[in-house]
């Protein structure tokens, strides 16, 4: 796999920490982002391209917008002076408070959380569909299968959110899916044919499972704030 997706993986696993209600430490969720969902999506080659760009820049408004409140709470004596330790709860709490009832602006934390969520999910219902099928019995049907699984995972999470354009994008990125033994090779470039296939289908299996819970709080956590944004872009 990409070096450090399985570290990742297993800080996706922690993260949701129910002893805090199921709250979200900002700084571990972005490093634990950066290094496992952007990765991945790297790994993938043409076919995410864009949308690890596309979600390298929603890290970073929501790391600024967590170094905006931790500045604006510590002028005010409310807090210390680092956003290590802030809560997905508290930031999230903090950008209503400011918005009022404007709509959601971009860049903002909640923006940025948003799409990450879907992309999360996105690329968890990927995974969990390449490693749930068992070996292609045909080379055609390893050249379509991440296709394929994509496209489904695109219709369950991205299509109600984009326009025409958006989903054109989508679509001529998909073209350039890689086949399944690409895919393989991809994800685990080092390890030998006899080991790479169980290696990595066991990898995907377990992003996917530590994956979800971290998108449901993400999305629990906008809801709570009262932040959900459902536009079509």
């Amino acid at each position: 796999p990409p070096r450090g997706e399985s570290g990742a993986r297993r800080r996706l696993a922690l993260l949701v920490d129910p002893g805090r209600g199921g709250s979200l430490d900002v700084e571990a969720l972005l490093c634990s982002l950066e290094q496992g969902l952007v990765a991945v999506q790297r790994a993938f080659g043409p076919s995410l391209s864009l949308a690890a760009q596309n979600d390298a820049r929603n890290v970073r408004k929501v790391r600024a917008a967590a170094e905006a409140c931790v500045e604006e709470t510590a002028a005010r004596g409310a807090g210390g002076g680092s956003h290590d330790a802030l809560s997905l709860s508290a930031l999230l709490s903090w950008e209503a408070a400011a918005l009022g009832d404007a709509d959601l602006p971009d860049p903002s934390a909640a923006m940025g959380l948003t799409w990450l969520a879907r992309s999360l999910r996105f690329l968890q219902l990927v995974l969990q569909d390449v490693s749930s099928g068992g070996p292609p019995a045909t080379s055609a049907a390893g050249a379509e299968r991440c296709k394929e699984a994509m496209w489904r995972a695109y219709e369950a999470v991205f299509a109600r959110y984009h326009g025409w354009l958006a989903r054109s994008m989508f679509m001529g990125s998909a073209k350039a899916a890689p086949g399944y033994e690409q895919l393989l090779r991809l994800l685990a470039p080092a390890a030998g044919g006899a080991v790479r296939e169980g290696l990595v289908l066991r990898e995907m299996e377990q992003f996917s499972a530590a994956a979800e819970p971290v998108a449901d709080a993400i999305e629990a956590a906008l809801a709570s704030a009262g932040l959900v944004d459902e536009r079509r872009v």
